[in-house]
């Protein structure tokens, strides 16, 4: 497996896994006409802007010519988010490929992006139905961040999204599990 720099090309692909990942991580949490609804077109064309405009840090994990996962890491957008602080926007892994190291993988290299671009800290919002994505972050060293939980509307549900937070550590290890 390696771990890259997305490019333009990689749109397809990743909006491929950001559908998939979706409709398999957030069954039984988001409303199933919503996921069923969703568009692996409509989500190419986003991932074309964003890898066109360079606005945050896209990687992919590839094996040959297929893509396992990625992660998109940029400035926080939280309001109250200090200016080395780091925000997983999305991070997602095809679900024929879950827990075999892909996304740990991809955090490594988001951290070490992070790190050099002057990042001391990252968060990431996640559903608070979501224990998998929850104990995943968790093995990162990810915590709760006690003071920041946002209700968000998907498919007419109101869903809470919790904020989690972890420090960049001087050395970009990962903890053991």
């Amino acid at each position: 497996m390696k771990v890259r720099i997305a490019t333009p090309r990689d749109a397809r692909g990743i909006a491929d896994i950001h559908v998939r990942a979706w409709q398999v991580a957030y069954d039984g949490i988001v409303p199933a006409p919503y996921l069923a609804g969703l568009s692996t077109d409509e989500r190419e064309t986003m991932w074309n802007t964003i890898l066109n405009k360079g606005t945050a840090q896209v990687c992919v994990a590839v094996q040959g010519d297929e893509m396992l996962g990625w992660i998109c890491v940029g400035g926080s957008r939280d309001p109250d988010a200090q200016t080395r602080t780091a925000e997983v926007r999305a991070d997602y892994v095809d679900p024929n490929h879950w827990r075999r190291g892909v996304g740990r993988a991809l955090w490594r290299m988001a951290m070490e992006r992070s790190k050099s671009a002057g990042f001391s800290e990252v968060t990431l919002w996640v559903l608070e139905a979501n224990a998998n994505s929850i104990a995943f972050y968790a093995s990162l060293g990810f915590a709760r961040d006690e003071h920041a939980d946002k209700i968000v509307e998907l498919g007419g549900a109101q869903l809470k999204e919790i904020r989690l937070r972890v420090q960049l550590p001087h050395h970009p290890e990962l903890p053991t599990v």
